[in-house]
């Protein structure tokens, strides 16, 4: 069955789904400075408070944990069948076709940021639970469909949410591609530092007679970063600016957008007296995201190990970049951690774990991932198997959840990408499945 014929049973919520997802994709919920009752800021606040509000008007019980996450729970007591979903988004980078918050509906699609990633998948999941009700559907215990708020920059969210409520059996999250995801890449951000020293001076002048005094990339590591800004100065003390472009694309996927690092710093190498950070990313790190360089390339039955320079900063004393490392699921971090030690030492550079998350390295065989898939090649027609995958996704949070949905095989990516867009088709094709797997996990 195709993708519109899966939409069709879906078709009497169509209009009412459209306007949830463009009333909280108006809601910039990126992730602020922390304030009484909203520890990841004001916005992602409100963006919590509008989905419990949805979800109440449908008749599901809101709960708020302390502003950290939310659910909405279908049914008194028993087992838990979860979804989990987020609310926060990525910041929108330069050069959207209008304001990324201000959702644009066409004959086809929704732009805005967070539309694909991830609040037109909850506002699927929503509907997915309401279809259900309205034909008389009774769980087999609870239905909690759980939103995150931080989701984007490290899941305390979900770290607060095992703190401080019930686990649930089983469930999914409807954060990354159908058909099941049974594995998910390790993540680890690490930190390439250099610091001024007699033997590698920063400040050195080329043959323009400028030196290379500040640089500055990146909103997330997680991002491909579309701008980097090369500052230089003359003997003379004068300052200029000069931006490099790039493309935005998710951290897992790099080869989908244009590194602006990696623009900037070829351009920056071509002048002599580069800065020392020039020459270690041009000998480690340029148009490559397999690690070859820097001796870590290689891959397991999850995938290669991808990376994507996400973050750098230069000054006069240090400069700093943030690799987005996602590595197999069957290596080790502190392995990847040596073999890049002795790679940039030569360059008298330390690496530094920033932040870390285990992999997910899950069994194709187990029960939930065989129920999914039984639904999705069900209803698609297809005789698919379980994939894994470079992404993270609140599948690491507790036990018994995968990742399920909502892209389609062939589907482009468009999460982090500039524009970024779910095709009302997809919205409701993607209920009509989550619908069933509810059916099937609490039936």
């Amino acid at each position: 069955m195709d993708k519109q014929s899966i939409a069709s049973s879906m078709a009497t919520y169509r209009d009412a789904m459209v306007q949830a997802t463009v009333a909280l994709c108006a809601i910039p919920s990126v992730k602020g400075r922390p304030e009484d009752r909203a520890p990841f800021g004001l916005e992602t606040r409100k963006a919590l408070e509008a989905f419990l509000c949805l979800g109440a008007e449908l008749g599901f019980v809101p709960v708020d944990l302390d502003g950290y996450c939310g659910y909405l729970e279908w049914g008194s007591e028993g087992p838990i069948t979860a979804v989990l979903g987020h609310l926060d988004v990525v910041p929108a980078v330069d050069g959207w076709s209008h304001d990324p918050f201000t959702p644009v509906v066409t004959a086809d699609r929704i732009i805005a940021r967070g539309t694909a990633d991830d609040k037109g998948p909850l506002v699927s999941t929503l509907y997915a639970m309401k279809a259900l009700k309205d034909e008389g559907f009774t769980p087999r215990g609870r239905i909690r469909l759980i939103a995150g708020l931080d989701e984007e920059s490290g899941s305390e969210c979900m770290r607060h949410y095992t703190k401080v409520a019930e686990l649930p059996a089983a469930g999914f999250t409807p954060d990354a591609n159908f058909p099941v995801i049974y594995a998910e890449k390790g993540i680890a951000h690490v930190k390439i530092l250099l610091k001024n020293q007699p033997e590698q001076p920063f400040a050195q002048l080329d043959g323009q007679g400028q030196k290379l005094v500040a640089a500055v990339s990146g909103q997330r590591a997680n991002m491909v970063p579309a701008r980097c800004d090369l500052i230089w100065q003359d003997a003379q003390g004068h300052v200029s600016t000069e931006i490099y472009t790039g493309k935005a694309a998710h951290a897992s996927l790099p080869w989908e957008g244009h590194n602006a690092i990696g623009v900037a710093l070829a351009a920056a190498a071509q002048r002599s007296g580069a800065h020392p950070m020039v020459k270690l990313y041009q000998a480690l790190l340029a148009d490559d995201w397999t690690g070859q360089a820097l001796g870590i390339a290689g891959q397991d039955s999850s995938g290669p190990l991808t990376l994507n320079p996400g973050l750098l900063k230069l000054d006069q004393e240090q400069g700093s970049l943030i690799l987005d490392i996602r590595y197999p699921a069957s290596w080790q971090v502190d392995s990847i951690l040596e073999r890049m030690s002795a790679a940039v030492a030569p360059f008298l550079a330390t690496v530094e774990l920033v932040s870390h998350s285990a992999p997910l390295a899950g069994d194709p065989d187990r029960p939930l991932v065989q129920t999914l898939m039984a639904v999705y090649n069900r209803l698609t027609g297809a005789s698919a198997a379980p994939v894994a995958i470079g992404g993270g996704t609140y599948a690491r949070a507790m036990p018994n959840i995968v990742a399920f949905g909502p892209s389609f095989p062939g589907e482009p990516d468009v999460c982090h990408q500039v524009d970024e867009s779910i095709t009302i088709e997809k919205l409701l094709a993607s209920a009509a499945i989550y619908r069933e797997a509810l059916r099937e996990l609490a039936g």
